[in-house]
């Protein structure tokens, strides 16, 4: 009997992560662990502090070939998130896997054994994947414009106000939103699912019940917000 393990929300290069807080226990959880998710914006292209998208993803790459070198005996599996699903990162996506045999990467949502993955946008875009598509579609430009601009999605990260707004937020209406698009989306039928983890609201918690399934979600590495390494356990290894 092994274990997975999974987290989101790192926003990697941006200007209001504290993902460098989060290094060593995610490294740490690697190395314990059998597969681990990556559950959408582990990397945000839009606010990257690199700018065009070509020095983000090669950033990015280097980021993933460590993980995958450093914990060879972990199944990684990538999942798309609204900040980090544009083209040149799924080009990049697509050719390490043909290189590393631990690594696996999905659009929307992946299932181990019992639990459904998926980063959660579906929260605000709508029950179908064309709908996910074309809500991603508005990050697919870098911030790379006036200072200002940059400077005020800054302050407001740092303000705690993203945070509160969906802490605030009931969690049956999350749930009823994304069971929504899991059964739309036919991720349910025919599969023993018992869990839905997702990301995307930055507020961590476990074991929410609804609809029959429990809700988990792991939080975001962003200021104001916790990160919450999620691991469960397998029923095979």
């Amino acid at each position: 009997m092994g274990y997975g393990a999974t987290i989101s929300d790192l926003h990697l290069f941006s200007h209001h992560s504290r993902s460098d807080e989060y290094f060593e226990i995610i490294d740490r959880t690697a190395a314990e662990v059998d597969v681990f998710v990556l559950n959408g914006d582990i990397f945000d292209f839009k606010w990257s502090e690199h700018g065009v998208f070509e020095r983000s993803v090669i950033a990015a790459v280097g980021f993933l070939e460590r993980m995958l070198k450093q914990h060879p005996q972990c199944q990684f599996r990538v999942i798309l998130g609204n900040h980090d699903a544009v083209p040149p990162y799924m080009d990049a996506l697509s050719k390490l896997v043909v290189e590393y045999d631990n690594l696996d990467w999905h659009e929307f949502a992946c299932v181990v054994e019992d639990r459904v993955f998926l980063h959660g946008d579906a929260i605000h875009a709508g029950t179908n994947n064309n709908a996910i598509r074309r809500f991603r579609d508005k990050l697919q430009r870098p911030a790379n414009g006036h200072q200002l601009q940059r400077l005020a999605h800054k302050t407001m990260h740092r303000s705690h106000v993203p945070w509160m707004a969906f802490k605030v937020f009931p969690n049956r209406i999350l749930a009823s939103r994304l069971l929504a698009y899991l059964k739309h989306e036919d991720w349910l039928n025919g599969r023993a699912i018992r869990h839905v983890y997702f990301g995307h609201t930055h507020h961590a918690f476990e074991d929410f019940r609804y609809g029959g399934y429990y809700f988990h979600n792991s939080g975001s590495a962003t200021h104001g917000s916790r990160l919450h390494v999620l691991k469960f356990r397998l029923q095979k290894k």
